[in-house]
């Protein structure tokens, strides 16, 4: 299993650091990152979020890829019903030449209402907008010269001229549901989050993919979680405290976790309250000493078929101590456990074909 970082910059609007140190933090997060072996970064996006999360990711990562050399880098995700794809193409193309050919591009269809309307897009056509435009995508990354004409954009005669450096730039397509998860299957694509929700997922994932003639070994599935390693359980809980309770009131506003989302005003509860929330979270929370992160890390890549597995350290109000110390515990402690697993179905794979 590849792991990789995750990292999510925002900002609390009680927090004392200038959204500038936010940024500068997350990207020496990465750098710390590479120098502990972490195989991949990853920057999520959204939009008019009132904690100021990240709504421009090609920036970002064209920083970090400056301030790096090895890891790889991507989105997870691009929300593309809200971007035009031949941009999005473009810009993946030059990043991938700065980066010197590291770059992983995961697309999404968003769930965030409030933005589909700030942009002025209809929601119901997220799932139609995401795979035509990642055909679009795709045509740009395989050739020199097309035209398109589909529900939502018609191209005549485009003219691509700056490719990836990638022969193959690896693309990951987030999906949820079975329609979704054969849709990329049907492409050849990498698949982000299908494991979240359960071994019959990906099984149809695997089983659509060697229906198109793809070996399921070769196609990833990425999982994300969120993390924090201290050396006793109460101080890794004091210590996450505020940032954990900042990510499930942020959920909130998705009938996830059983909280009212109330832009970040809710008193942060006891420990205790919290562990049953963040454990309920699909995108859960896992908070103590690196024996207990990695039982319930593996406990959790062990559901599924996953082979990419992307984890944030650094959530509001964290600080660069503590979050460094908790990456530092996990590379030494967790990490050769993660990577020593292998779910079956990737070494039984290769042999079916």
């Amino acid at each position: 299993m590849d792991v990789g970082f995750l990292f999510n910059i925002r900002r609390h609007p009680e927090e004392q650091r200038s959204l500038r140190q936010v940024y500068q933090d997350h990207i020496d997060d990465v750098v710390h990152a590479e120098q502990l072996g972490f195989t991949h970064a990853w920057a999520g996006e959204h939009h008019f979020a009132w904690d100021q999360a990240t709504p421009g990711l090609f920036p970002v990562l064209a920083a970090v890829a400056q301030r790096t050399s090895r890891i790889r880098i991507g989105t997870h995700v691009t929300v593309l019903p809200y971007h035009h794809p031949l941009r999005v193409a473009e810009d993946a193309a030059v990043l991938d030449i700065l980066s010197g050919g590291r770059f992983e591009l995961t697309v999404g269809a968003g769930s965030f209402y409030e933005e589909f309307r700030s942009y002025d897009v209809d929601a119901a056509e997220r799932f139609g907008r995401l795979f035509e435009g990642l055909d679009v995508i795709l045509k740009c990354f395989s050739e020199d010269e097309f035209s398109h004409a589909g529900k939502y954009f018609t191209f005549p005669g485009v003219r691509m001229t700056t490719k990836p450096l990638q022969e193959r730039l690896p693309v990951w397509v987030a999906a949820s549901g079975p329609v979704g998860v054969k849709r990329v299957a049907r492409r050849g694509l990498n698949v982000a989050g299908a494991s979240a929700f359960g071994p019959q997922l990906m099984e149809l994932f695997d089983s659509e993919l060697r229906a198109h003639g793809h070996n399921p070994a070769d196609h990833g599935s990425g999982l994300l979680s969120m993390v924090h390693v201290a050396d006793d359980e109460d101080r890794a809980w004091a210590e996450a405290a505020r940032g954990v309770h900042h990510w499930l009131t942020f959920l909130a506003g998705h009938e996830w976790v059983g909280l009212e989302f109330t832009g970040g005003s809710l008193d942060v509860p006891a420990p205790d309250q919290l562990r049953d929330w963040a454990a309920y979270s699909p995108i859960p929370y896992h908070v103590g000493t690196p024996d207990q992160v990695a039982e319930s890390l593996l406990r959790r890549v062990r559901s599924a078929r996953n082979t990419n597995l992307a984890l944030s350290f650094r959530q509001v109000f964290m600080d660069t101590a503590a979050v460094h110390h908790s990456m530092d515990l996990f590379a030494e402690h967790v990490m050769p456990e993660l990577r020593a697993w292998q779910h079956p179905t990737n070494t039984v794979a290769s042999s079916d074909q």
